[in-house]
Parts: structure tokens; C-alpha cells; sequence
């Protein structure tokens, strides 16, 4: 074969690939890519036309935004000269009648003074229902007296009925808290629109899709969760039982759903071992520093 037929045969293959991918884009890529780029278009044009809509519903939620905000930031808060514990204590009674059904005990720590300011640290522990708990720490928040909670620790907890058999689902709190106290005069009384109700809640996160199989407690046993823990020597820990009754337990003694395994004095603290419809669990109860509150 002479060199002239063979150069013809190559450039006529070489030429016919070209047409073959020019025409693979040509008649099948293209016009998928025309089609998606007609797509974009339509989409674009689409949310140009509901401009007018869009800036409305920026221009409301805007609105609702400043409202929010100013709210906030004019909430009415009188912080007064001292800060009484007793007073404080009245408070939060009050306060817990508008919640609802919570439980709580009131530790005093002590007070954190600044120049122009300062505040005292309590210690709230108890337990009450998510909605009323929710409802109790907005009404704290948001009230008239300027408080701060510091630390807040929540524990979900099942709480069965020894006669009833029944469960309630509790949530168990501890918190600290900070109250506020000024001698700026200035501060005694703040003039704003005071505050309303907290929202309804339509769902409660600590509520457990599948309870535990676990038996209710004993008459008189003792439900290391729910329970205070007032002081520990060697041997001994001395606790306040979910029925508010003094108790004494010692290494080895049963709790519901456990028993108790280290007390230890040093860290004032005990141990306990607890058996959650066959999953094991290792509690802790430590004594709360302060004074309490009568």
C-alpha cells in the first residue's frame, strides 16, 4: 500500500471520529444542557416575578424581629439596693405557684460583690414536669426581679406510684442562680412594659419513647435521685428522701432500683449502683454547698 492511500485512510478516520463526537454533542449532550440551562431560567424568572411577595414577608418578619428585640431589651427588672434571702425565697414561692406543680429546695451560697453591684448565688434542686419547669425558669428570667441562672443541669426521671402503679415522667433540676442587687437608684425602677405569659409547648423532649419495665418503689424506699444529700462521715451519709424525711444509709444499704456502693467523706459524696430495666447505671448524689433557706 503506497504511502498516499495509507495518509488518505488515516485523515478519513481521524475525520470520521470528529463528526462522531461533534455529532454525539451536537444532537445528545447539548441539548440536555440547553434544557437544564432553560430550567434555571424559568426557575430565576420565577422568583423575580414574587419579588413584591418576598420583600412583604421580609419586611413583616423585619417588624416582628424590632418588636422582639425591643421587647427584650426594655423587659421590666427592678434590682433593689439589697438582695434579702428570705424575700428572694418569697419570690420563687410565688413564682412556683404560677408554674404549677414544682418541687424545689433553696441552697444560699453566698454573695459576689463588685463596685457598683453585686449579686448572692442560690442553689435551686428539686423536680417538677417539663411544662411546668419550662414555665417556672421563664417566669424567673423574665420577671420583674433581675435574676441569672449561672448553671442549669436537668435529668429526665420516671417516677412510678407505689399505690397506683402509675408512671409520671418528672424532670430533675439543679441550677444556680445568681440574684442581682444594686444601690444605683437608677436601677430600683426601671420604667418598661412588663411581660407576658410563656408560650405553650407542644412536645416534651424528655419524655421516652418506650418506658422502662421497671417495678414502682417500695413503701418507704428511698429514691436516691429524688433525694439531698446533708452531710457524710465514714460509714455514714445523711440524706433527705423524696418525702422529705431524714434518712441514714451506709455501704451496701438498698435504694430503689439499687444499692448503695462507696460513701465518701473527703469528696462529700456517695456512689450508688442503679439497675434501669436491666441497664446498669452508676448515680452519684453529692452535698450542695450553702445554707438553707427556711
Amino acid at each position: 500500500m503506497s504511502n498516499t492511500i495509507r495518509n488518505t485512510a488515516i485523515l478519513g478516520i481521524v475525520l470520521l471520529l470528529i463528526v462522531a463526537v461533534g455529532g454525539f454533542f451536537t444532537w445528545y449532550q447539548l441539548p440536555k444542557s440547553i434544557a437544564r440551562v432553560d430550567k434555571d431560567i424559568k426557575k430565576l424568572n420565577d422568583e423575580l416575578q414574587n419579588t413584591p411577595d418576598l420583600a412583604n414577608e421580609y419586611n413583616t418578619t423585619a417588624a416582628m424581629l424590632e418588636d422582639v428585640k425591643t421587647r427584650w431589651e426594655t423587659r421590666h427588672k427592678e434590682v433593689p439596693e439589697k438582695d434579702i434571702t428570705g424575700e428572694t425565697y418569697g419570690y420563687f414561692n410565688r413564682t412556683m405557684d404560677l408554674s404549677g406543680e414544682v418541687r424545689m429546695d433553696m441552697t444560699y451560697v453566698g454573695p459576689k460583690d463588685f463596685p457598683n453591684y453585686g449579686y448572692n448565688v442560690y442553689t435551686l434542686k428539686g423536680e417538677a414536669p417539663f411544662q411546668n419547669l419550662y414555665k417556672f425558669i421563664w417566669y424567673s428570667e423574665s420577671g420583674r426581679r433581675l435574676f441569672k441562672i449561672s448553671n442549669l443541669t436537668l435529668r429526665g426521671y420516671e417516677a412510678k406510684n407505689p399505690e397506683t402503679k402509675n408512671t409520671k415522667i418528672l424532670v430533675l433540676f439543679d441550677m444556680e442562680l445568681q440574684a442581682f442587687y444594686s444601690k444605683m437608684p437608677e436601677l430600683n425602677n426601671a420604667p418598661a412594659p412588663r411581660v407576658g405569659k410563656p408560650e405553650n409547648l407542644t412536645s416534651n423532649p424528655y419524655y421516652p419513647l418506650i418506658l422502662r419495665e421497671i417495678p414502682p418503689p417500695q413503701p418507704d424506699e428511698i429514691e436516691i435521685e429524688r433525694s439531698d444529700l446533708k452531710a457524710v462521715i465514714p460509714g455514714k451519709a445523711f440524706i433527705i428522701d423524696q418525702n422529705m424525711k431524714s434518712r441514714i444509709l451506709e455501704e451496701g444499704d438498698k435504694v430503689y432500683l439499687g444499692y448503695v456502693t462507696k460513701i465518701i467523706p473527703d469528696d462529700g459524696k456517695i456512689e450508688c449502683l442503679l439497675n434501669k430495666g436491666g441497664v446498669a447505671e452508676k448515680f452519684t448524689l453529692k452535698i450542695r454547698q450553702g445554707q438553707p433557706i427556711k
